[in-house]
């Protein structure tokens, strides 16, 4: 079936596409209430020199370096494991900017309360993590990278991904029901019709016509008049 024939259907068929489709509306208004929204929450810190020169050669390199690497440990599956398991969010990101020792901290989930001490906590695990790694190499706390906190951790804003997409699936499949439904039905009726229309033209079971008389009938002998007795022949008189 072309476009055209199913628009021509649909159109024929309104009174069942329309209700279906305005079902459809209320089914994705009614999900679309049921998808919570996420909240994104970021942070930014900064990773600094040490106050007094270093005996010892920096695990980390530079600072740049250093930031790169913490980007790194903070992403990787440990630490996300780490991080779920003290009841916080593994859905955050840890990126560092190019030629930087900016380190930001983005994370998105269903609580936004949660979301924010889930950033706290992963911009403690860099300073941990950078106290720990230089602690090990033997550089004195004074001489050792730090971190200072740039922007704490706070709401940046509210995402609706998860819901337009729900929504945006749910529409579809019902207009697609809708277009579907409106199409067989115009085909069934259709279809109704032209039998019903059959059996008006040639109806089955319909009286055999009555020969006329003196005509041949399908067994060679020659039709006769009921109300007409039958004629005597010459041997009949002679008989009586």
């Amino acid at each position: 079936m072309d476009v055209w024939r199913i628009t021509v259907a649909t159109l024929r068929r309104w009174y069942i596409f329309l209700p279906l489709l305005a079902l459809t509306a209320g089914a994705v208004f009614v999900v679309g209430q049921g998808v919570q929204p996420e909240y994104e929450v970021s942070g930014t810190a900064l990773i600094t020199p040490g106050r007094t020169p270093s005996p010892v050669p920096n695990p980390y390199g530079g600072e740049q370096q250093a930031s790169a690497a913490v980007a790194i440990v903070l992403n990787s599956t440990e630490s996300r494991a780490g991080v779920q398991a003290a009841g916080l969010l593994p859905a955050y990101e840890v990126a560092g900017r190019s030629r930087s020792t900016i380190l930001n901290v983005a994370v998105r989930g269903g609580d936004a309360d949660q979301a924010v001490e889930t950033a706290r906590h992963v911009l403690e695990l860099a300073g941990q993590e950078l106290a720990e790694r230089q602690g090990g190499a033997g550089i004195p706390s004074s001489a050792q990278y730090g971190l200072d906190i740039l922007a704490a951790p706070a709401l940046a804003g509210v995402v609706y991904d998860g819901k337009m997409q729900v929504q945006a699936v749910t529409g579809l499949l019902g207009a697609s029901l809708a277009l579907l439904v409106a199409v067989l039905f115009d085909d069934i009726v259709g279809l109704f019709r032209r039998r019903r229309a059959r059996r008006r033209a040639d109806p089955a079971g319909a009286a055999p016509t009555v020969a006329a008389e003196g005509a041949p009938s399908t067994d060679g002998t020659r039709s006769r008049d009921p109300e007409r007795p039958p004629r005597s022949s010459a041997r009949d008189h002679a008989r009586a």
